[in-house]
């Protein structure tokens, strides 16, 4: 048997010396056939996705200002409610001073004659008051009233405790304790409406 050179096992072919070396360097413990070049290297990050705000900022802009509306609204009705507790609680009181006889009427008689200054000098008035209250004023009326002005005073039992009534002619003002109250609930509510 003969053998031709093209018949026997040839060696295997040596890689390219440059090859080896540069899987040996690169991956060291690998062995591979193929020239593999490793990279450690990481990917760069995603891009960073565009987002809009502004619906997001509008939308949590009413939701606060809704906030905000619900506890004025709230707020508002608990300062209501305690002016009308407050004041229910002064009534009471003032009511049961009133009863007793314990309410000077001194000073809303002044301001009464002094709001009817120019008709009290013009023309006689009546001062009405009730029977109880008749005794305490009828010594101040004459220092309360505007010089010059006439008024009679007379008890009248219609009247309510702790009211007074000028009657001037045809035209009759008076003060009482429900109209003052009702007064002061309107200027003290009036900033909580």
């Amino acid at each position: 048997m003969t053998t031709s050179s093209s018949d026997a096992a040839a060696p295997p072919a040596a890689p390219p010396a440059g090859l080896r070396t540069r899987i040996a360097v690169a991956a060291p413990g690998v062995r591979s056939r193929l020239p593999l070049r490793v990279t450690d290297r990481t990917p760069p990050p995603p891009p960073v996705p565009t987002l809009d705000a502004a619906p997001l900022a509008r939308a949590l802009e009413a939701g606060f200002a809704e906030l905000r509306r619900a506890f004025e609204a709230t707020f508002a009705e608990i300062e209501r409610e305690c002016v009308e507790l407050a004041l229910a609680a002064a009534e009471r009181l003032v009511r049961r001073r009133c009863e007793r006889g314990e309410l000077g009427l001194e000073a809303p008689l002044q301001e009464l004659l002094a709001s009817r200054r120019r008709e009290l000098e013009e023309q006689a008035a009546t001062l009405r008051v009730h029977p109880e209250d008749a005794p305490a004023l009828q010594a101040k009326l004459a220092e309360l009233a505007p010089p010059g002005a006439r008024v009679e005073l007379a008890a009248d039992a219609s009247i309510a405790r702790g009211s007074l009534s000028l009657e001037l002619g045809a035209a009759r003002v008076s003060r009482s304790l429900p109209h003052e109250i009702a007064r002061l609930r309107a200027r003290l509510l009036e900033g909580t409406a």
